[in-house]
This record gives C-alpha cells, sequence and structure tokens, in this order.
C-alpha cells in the first residue's frame, strides 16, 4: 500500500515505479510496485541489482548523452564547432545559460546525470532492504563484497550529484521516500563521504573479488578500499563552486584520502560493447576534438598568446607557439613563414616523457577542425592532445581514476599548508622532464611557462596548475578535471555555470518553478576570474 506521498519526484518515484505529484492519499494497492519476495526471487536477482549500479553512474563520463563534452568544452578543456552532445552551445562566447525547460536543447545533457545517479542509489536501496529484511541471503563472502560495493556506489552517485547540482535529494535503505527534501550541495557530499567511509570499514581486510562484469575488470577489496579514498580525496577538493570554497576546503583530509588512494591507475576496459566511453573518444578523437587557446596559449613565450588575447573575440585566428615545454612541437621561430613553421613543428612532436609517448603536438590537417567560422574562429588551434590518440581509435584500457590526479591534488594540499618547498619537489617531478627550469619555494621561473594572459610568468601556484593540467587532460574523475579545477580557481570564462539546477521535471512535481544558471549576469555564473576571460568586442 502507498499512503500519502510528498515531495515525490520523477527522478526517484519512476524508479520505484510510481509516478505521482504533490500530496496525495490513495488507499488502494499499486499494481506496478509488487513486494520484494515476489521481484527477487533468487540471491543472485539482488545481487545483479546491486551489481549494475556502477554501470549506470558510469555513463556520467561514458555516454553521449552525458556532461562530459559540453564541460569540457565550457572548461577550454577541448573544443569543436559540433552541436553534438552540448558541445557548440555550452562553449559559446559569450556564454550562455542553461536551459533548464520541458525540449530545451541540451537539456538531456542536464537530466541524465540526474536519473542515472538515482537508477544506481535506487537499485543499491532496493538490495540493502532485501538484505536486511532477510529476504535475500547471500554467502557470507558474497554478502559483504555486495555490501562493500553498495556503500561504496552509494558514496559515488551521491557524490556525483553533489559536484554537479546545486542540491539533491539524499536516499538510501533506512529512509523513507516520504521524507526526502532537496538539500545543499555540501550536505549531499557529506552524506557520501559517510556512504565511503562504510565501503572502506566493510572492505577492510575482506578477501573478495568483484567480477569484471561489475567494473569492466575484476576488483579485488583492497582495490575498492583504495578506489574510495581516492572518490573521497577527489569529491572534497572538487565540491567547491568558488575560490573561497576551494581554499575552506579540509586539505588535511584530502592529503590523507589521496595518500591511500590507488597507487596505480585504475583503468576501465572500453571495449565498445559492454563498456563505450564516448565522452573521453570525443576528447581525443581527430575531427572531434581540437584544442583551444585560452589556457593552451600559456606554453607559448614568444609574445603570440599575448596579441592573441587582446585581439577581439570575433578576429581571433589560431597562432603558432613557440616553447620551451618539450610536451609540445618544437622548433621555427616568428620570423618564418606560417608554412615553413608547420613543417618544422610537424617533424618535431612533443614527447610525454612520463609515458614515453606523444602528447601535445602540431596537428596535422587530419586533426584539424578549422570549420563553422560562423561559430567562432577563437575555437581554432594547431595543437590537440593526442596521448590517448590511439586508444580513441582502437579501444582497451583507459584510466579513470589516475594517479597523476592525486598526486597533484596532494602538491595542492602541500600548497595550501605552506609547504612551498614541497610543491616545487613535486611540480619538478613532471616540469623537469619537459624542457623546463625547475622551480624553488619561492616559484622561480626562469622558463616562463606558463606564461599568463598578461605577460607575467606563472607563480609556483600557477606552475602546480599548469602540470596538472597537462599531465591529467582528458582523463579521471568524469574526465573533467578541468571544469572542476577551473571552477574551484576561479579560471571558468565569465558566464560559465557553477553547477547545474535541479531538473525541471523535479520542481513541476513539487509545484515549483523551474529555474536556471549560468550566462553572463546570470545565477551561479562564473565571474571575471584569474586570467580576465571574457567577451573582448
Amino acid at each position: 500500500m502507498w499512503r500519502k506521498l510528498c515531495n515525490a519526484t520523477s527522478g526517484l518515484t519512476a524508479l520505484l515505479l510510481l509516478g505521482m505529484a504533490g500530496c496525495v492519499d490513495l488507499d488502494v494497492e499499486n499494481p506496478n510496485a509488487p513486494d520484494a519476495e515476489r521481484v527477487f526471487e533468487t540471491d543472485k536477482d539482488i545481487e545483479s541489482l546491486i551489481a549494475g549500479a556502477w554501470g549506470n553512474v558510469y555513463q556520467i563520463a561514458g555516454s553521449y548523452n552525458g556532461p562530459t563534452a559540453l564541460l569540457s568544452n565550457a572548461s577550454f578543456q577541448h573544443v569543436a564547432p559540433w552541436s553534438n552532445a552540448g558541445q557548440e552551445y555550452f562553449g559559446r562566447i559569450p556564454r550562455q545559460p542553461i536551459l533548464n525547460q520541458a525540449g530545451a536543447a541540451n537539456h538531456d545533457r542536464i537530466w541524465n546525470s540526474w536519473i542515472w545517479s538515482y537508477r544506481a542509489i535506487s537499485a543499491v536501496r532496493t538490495g540493502l532492504i532485501s538484505m536486511d529484511s532477510g529476504l535475500t541471503v547471500l554467502p557470507g563472502t558474497d554478502e559483504t563484497r555486495a555490501r562493500a560495493y553498495g556503500k561504496f556506489m552509494q558514496g559515488v552517485a551521491h557524490g556525483a550529484l553533489a559536484l554537479l547540482y546545486d542540491s539533491a535529494f539524499v536516499y538510501d535503505e533506512s529512509m523513507d521516500i516520504e521524507e526526502l527534501v532537496l538539500i545543499g550541495y555540501h550536505d549531499v557530499m557529506a552524506a557520501a563521504f559517510g556512504y565511503l567511509d562504510d565501503a572502506i570499514s566493510l572492505a577492510g581486510s575482506a578477501a573478495f573479488t568483484l567480477p569484471e562484469t561489475w567494473m569492466s575488470y575484476q576488483v579485488t577489496a583492497a582495490t575498492l578500499r583504495e578506489l574510495a579514498y581516492s572518490f573521497k580525496a577527489q569529491f572534497r577538493a572538487n565540491v567547491a563552486r568558488t575560490p573561497a570554497e576551494r581554499a575552506a576546503v579540509l586539505w588535511t583530509e584530502v592529503d590523507s584520502d589521496a595518500g591511500n588512494g590507488v597507487t596505480e591507475d585504475w583503468m576501465m576496459n572500453i571495449d565498445w560493447v559492454s563498456w563505450g566511453d564516448d565522452g573521453a573518444w570525443m576528447i581525443h578523437y581527430g575531427g572531434w576534438s581540437m584544442m583551444p587557446n585560452h589556457v593552451l596559449g600559456m606554453a607559448d613565450t614568444s609574445g603570440n598568446y599575448q596579441t592573441w588575447v587582446a585581439t577581439p573575440t570575433a578576429s581571433k585566428q589560431p597562432f603558432y607557439m613557440f616553447t620551451p615545454d618539450t610536451r609540445f612541437a618544437q622548433g621555427g621561430d616568428a620570423t618564418m613563414a606560417a608554412a615553413d613553421i608547420e613543417t618544422v613543428q610537424l617533424a618535431n612532436p612533443g614527447i610525454n616523457a612520463t609515458v614515453n609517448g606523444e602528447t601535445f603536438y602540431m596537428n596535422s590537417g587530419a586533426y584539424r577542425i578549422h570549420e563553422r567560422p560562423d561559430r567562432g574562429t577563437w575555437r581554432w588551434g594547431f595543437y590537440s592532445n593526442l596521448r590517448w590518440l590511439a586508444w580513441a581509435e582502437d579501444e582497451g584500457p583507459y584510466p579513470y581514476m589516475s594517479v597523476e590526479e592525486l598526486y597533484f591534488l596532494r602538491a595542492e594540499a602541500a600548497y595550501r599548508a605552506g609547504d612551498l618547498g614541497t610543491v616545487a619537489t613535486m611540480v619538478n617531478s613532471t616540469r623537469t622532464l619537459h624542457g623546463l627550469n625547475a622551480t624553488d619555494a619561492a616559484g622561480t621561473n626562469t622558463s616562463c611557462v606558463p606564461r599568463l594572459p598578461d605577460g607575467s610568468c606563472g607563480d609556483l601556484f600557477e606552475m602546480l596548475k599548469w602540470e596538472k593540467r597537462i599531465q591529467a587532460h582528458g582523463i579521471g574523475l568524469f574526465h573533467q578535471g578541468w571544469y572542476f579545477d577551473a571552477r574551484g580557481w576561479g579560471d571558468l570564462m565569465e558566464g560559465t555555470f557553477l553547477h547545474m539546477p535541479v531538473i525541471y521535471s523535479e520542481y513541476q512535481l513539487l509545484g515549483l518553478q523551474p529555474y536556471s544558471y549560468g550566462g553572463v549576469g546570470g545565477a551561479a555564473a562564473a565571474p571575471v576570474g584569474t586570467y580576465g576571460f571574457k567577451m573582448i568586442p
């Protein structure tokens, strides 16, 4: 029997096989909500329900309909002039608002992450209720595995909601849907930490292994524990919406959790059958991905970048960079003809010494999207991140939880603690591998990379940011380190939305007016930030 459902929302009630609006008294059996005993006849039924949770949350990064591509464009991690997956719209200058209404273009990119997260949350909740009530009895090791994984998924799903939306519902096996209310993102994230702590405790010294069908590869209890710590570290740093919030993060906790996190990249096996990743593919694949110059141009030490920055937005054209950073194409000088510079730089691609492979280089015509000038020639560039091009053209392992991301979170924790000598040592670990002079606690930058829009040489913190951006480009947490970092560092383009609104259908069912974010001068929109990025008429 279902009675008096208040604050019911489409995202949750649809998953619970009940859809209603407002507060309604019912005194009838709901034929669409049979009891658990009839639905889940075997222990394997409930285990399969829980096991599918990662497949739902994974869609935030991996699905064409997810936010990965639009967030990447919004943070200048990559650009494309195509309207697919919200890239062109959310990459526009001046920045445009989220259109949070039925039938709006790109609304599914806002809507889907909400739905996927609650599908995972609802599935785990049902499974845990079944086990708690005794309806489902799994063998000892299997029950520990299901519970630890279930708590892990509750943490990741709620953490994703807190990262992306201004508010959300916290929902687990201890709660009744009638009691749910929207709470702010900090409170949602606090709940996520609690679930991840439960997963860490349950995994403990357990000896279970998750089948590869759950997360694309087998995952031991020890690895699941490391992943839980890794998510805690990233969530804690990345939930910040402003520089003030980022500074107020408990960085000692970030450092501790990152130190207990994964010790090698945790990979997803992208086979494009059971597991696909359109988000990562669009970030890296030629014809879909090009590097804009707003951030990448800071590699240039010739002055070309500063000239480009000062050029009116509608008149910006791609330019050649000359940089001592050997992750970028080398050779040529400003006195040479453009064709000669291109010839030289194509013959001298950038090298990423840490992985012994090509990262950035002078991209050839096959990877250049100099099309649709009506959508902005400011999008055009001569350089692309092709570190993962071989993967994008085929399939196989792709890093989802990156050691480099955790490493630079620890470096930022040291910076926030005032341990500048440690920061310099950590930054130098990648900086000096790539032709750049070492820095020190004072932030000496004799290589002048990054060289900021105003022509100044970046200080120690800017060097830290540069190394993290380049080394962890397009990998790790939802493939969106650039967006989440830029939001907390205050580096986004003026008008970029700082988070997403609760999806319109939820507010309609609550009898409230849906709202939107972003756009220059709009609510929850980035101000002119660190680098002065704004529309230049």
